[in-house]
């Protein structure tokens, strides 16, 4: 039977191996173990990389490249980020072009909410944090195009990273697996590819633009070919976390409707209930960085890669952390300490965290206050439950994501 262990789950807890790979898993939910390996020195493991990679995103990109790569460009990238106060404008002009307007006060318009916001976050970021005007082939595609937010589910890509299939020359299973069951990914990788392409032939810079700096960058040879096209692809797959907040965030304000009226008379809570939006549907459900050589409990795993998954779904929903944790109770943050100690996280932490975190709290609050003030023209029609997020991917999105509304 000794065979069989080859096979076997090894380890104590939540630290998953196997024996015949150099590698250990751990998933922690607990505040406490996450504080403890936050102390410790780590980047991105690998196997979320790999992840993101899969998720239409360049291994070249800031998000997935290594450490010295990621934290030079990011510096360099900060002086193009819009300025704080550009944003609630910004914010103004999405909401404006998700809920157009119409002529009739009486009737009411539904739409699919994830779908809009995708390809207007898009151009959101083409212009405001690509800084490049749009040229008309380029638009039409955009606005004709699906953009389908599926992908492997996660145990699969676990299981195929702890069987190697990641390795290049498992590519030809890769593929024969995503012509089988998972289309929608490989449809998205190309177009992810073609928006590369057509970014570059259909859009004219800025001076001074992120694009034309990553051009000179690509020039000069300080950036790849490559580098240079994951960057352009990273606006899409922004897009892609930004709406699956944003549109938590309007389903639930259309669930909630008493918190219409209270973010009308305190614009200010409407930070508060973006936190509990983000603490009941993170965009991102798992978290991952990894680390050489770590001791565990009394055995050195020498060489061996530990990689450390947070399930951000299971940590923000513990209820040993969190006081009736499955209830949408945005009060709960009105006492500052309860998002303290490694408790909530929807950003990740440390140097690998989301690098466009400040742009998109003010974004998503910017955009809810705007929705429930005298400013804007349309009122969003009750609806009867809480969204339910997909489960089980490594973003999720709404399911049944219909939002209603009527002009005022």
């Amino acid at each position: 039977m000794l065979k069989f262990n080859l096979f076997k789950w090894q380890g104590s807890g939540k630290v998953y191996t196997l024996p015949w790979l150099r590698n250990r898993l751990e998933y922690s939910s607990d505040p406490q173990r996450i504080g403890e390996y936050a102390k410790t020195s780590f980047t991105r493991s690998r196997f979320v990389m790999k992840m993101l990679t899969e998720f239409h995103l360049s291994k070249n990109s800031i998000v997935v490249s290594e450490d010295d790569h990621a934290m030079w460009l990011k510096r360099i990238s900060r002086a193009h980020m819009p300025a704080d106060e550009a944003i609630p404008l910004i914010a103004h002009d999405l909401m404006d072009h998700v809920f157009p307007t119409f002529e009739s006060h009486q009737e009411q318009q539904s739409f699919q909410v994830t779908d809009k916001l995708v390809r207007e976050i898009y151009r959101i970021m083409l212009d405001k944090m690509l800084k490049v005007n749009v040229l008309k082939p380029l638009d039409d595609y955009i606005e004709t195009t699906k953009f389908p937010h599926g992908s492997r589910p996660m145990v699969l890509e676990g299981l195929m990273y702890s069987l190697r299939l990641h390795m290049p020359f498992m590519r030809p299973v890769r593929y024969f697996l995503d012509c089988l069951f998972f289309k929608k990914s490989l449809y998205m990788k190309r177009v992810s590819s073609k928006l590369e392409q057509m970014v570059y032939d259909f859009s004219i810079p800025r001076p001074n633009s992120w694009f034309s700096t990553l051009v000179e960058l690509k020039e000069s040879g300080k950036i790849t070919r490559l580098q240079f096209r994951g960057e352009i692809t990273s606006m899409l797959v922004s897009s892609f976390s930004l709406a699956s907040a944003m549109g938590y965030a309007l389903l639930c304000l259309a669930a909630r409707p008493q918190y219409q009226r209270k973010i009308q008379e305190d614009p200010g809570f409407a930070k508060y209930f973006v936190m509990e939006v983000l603490r009941l549907y993170p965009p991102f459900r798992q978290f991952g960085y990894q680390q050489s050589d770590v001791t565990q409990g009394n055995d050195k795993a020498g060489g061996v890669s530990h990689e450390f998954m947070i399930p951000i779904f299971e940590l923000h929903r513990n209820s040993d952390i969190w006081e009736n944790p499955k209830k949408f109770y945005p009060e709960r943050f009105l006492q500052p300490e309860v998002a303290k100690g490694f408790k909530y996280m929807p950003f990740g932490m440390g140097k690998r965290s989301c690098p466009g975190r400040n742009f998109s709290m003010i974004l998503l609050t910017q955009a809810l206050q705007y929705v429930c003030s005298d400013k804007s023209p349309i009122h969003i029609i009750k609806r009867d439950t809480l969204p339910r997020g997909g489960s089980g991917r490594l973003l999720s999105f709404a399911i049944e994501d219909t939002i209603s509304y009527r002009m005022k």
